[in-house]
């Protein structure tokens, strides 16, 4: 029998109610081609089987926090663990057998590189009529800062250097996959690579973050925070909020909330 090849990756799967959707997931981690060092199923205040599903796969790690924050369950994952590489990885996603094995082939071939990246194929559960892409594969494309900039197109199932993770901004509900991204490129200078090839699966269902919050807003937080475009570039305009606000309550004091 051929031995177990592993590499030194930490892959961090973070759930909330996604029970139904984590044993294939764990199934699909378990089974890969080149395995992890560690594998850690962060459980953020699920009501539902999460914690009964994760105690039945006795090689990887559980821990439940009450935080109801998915960047926050990251980060706690992050620091629960210690690899040269990390993989977060949403539990109602799964990989193919050679996710792992593909990526850090990728890596090891080139050295310098902070991330690796690869497509996906989206598939609908229940649901999808809201999602704005179709069933399939979805091609991320080859790695231009420049492009990155103007809208992420890498997903947070990637491959990533332990020692160029910045820490998700819990303060972000969406796109953070995009704003760690931007960090790593924009302030790092870091560099990522792209694996044309669909190497997992994310699913589309009516529970997923993208549906619960607007995409203009989830959008506009992450590029004023890197001042990403001329609107954000113009202070005038960039403080017009703040300046409101401060008039608004001046008004307030001056002439009484009741006025």
């Amino acid at each position: 029998m051929e031995p177990k090849r592993k590499a030194d990756i930490a892959v961090i799967v973070t759930c909330h109610n996604y029970g139904r959707y984590l044993r294939q997931c764990l199934r699909s981690i378990e089974t890969q081609v080149l395995k992890p060092a560690f594998v850690l199923v962060v459980d953020d205040a699920s009501t539902d089987e999460t914690g009964e599903v994760a105690r039945q796969f006795p090689e990887m790690e559980y821990r439940r926090v009450e935080f109801q924050n998915g960047n926050r369950s990251r980060n706690y994952g992050f620091n629960h663990v210690s690899a040269e590489w990390v993989v977060f990885f949403d539990a109602d996603n799964y990989m193919s057998p050679e996710f792992l094995d593909v990526l850090h082939g990728a890596a090891r071939s080139r050295p310098g590189i902070d991330f690796v990246y690869c497509d996906r194929i989206n598939f609908t559960h229940g649901d999808g009529s809201w999602h704005h892409e179709p069933d399939g594969v979805r091609k991320s494309g080859p790695f231009q800062p420049e492009r990155l900039r103007k809208g992420n197109y890498v997903d947070v199932a990637s491959l990533l250097r332990s020692d160029r993770f910045p820490g998700f901004d819990e303060s972000i509900r969406r796109y953070q996959d995009w704003d760690l991204w931007l960090n790593i490129v924009l302030r790092q200078h870091g560099r990522g690579h792209y694996v044309p090839k669909p190497l997992y699966f994310y699913r589309i269902h009516d529970a997923n973050i993208s549906r619960r919050e607007s995409d203009d807003r989830a959008v506009w937080r992450v590029r004023r925070k890197y001042r990403l475009g001329v609107y954000f570039n113009l202070p005038l305009v960039r403080d017009a909020r703040w300046l409101f606000c401060v008039l608004r309550r001046l008004k307030r004091t001056v002439f009484g909330r009741g006025r």
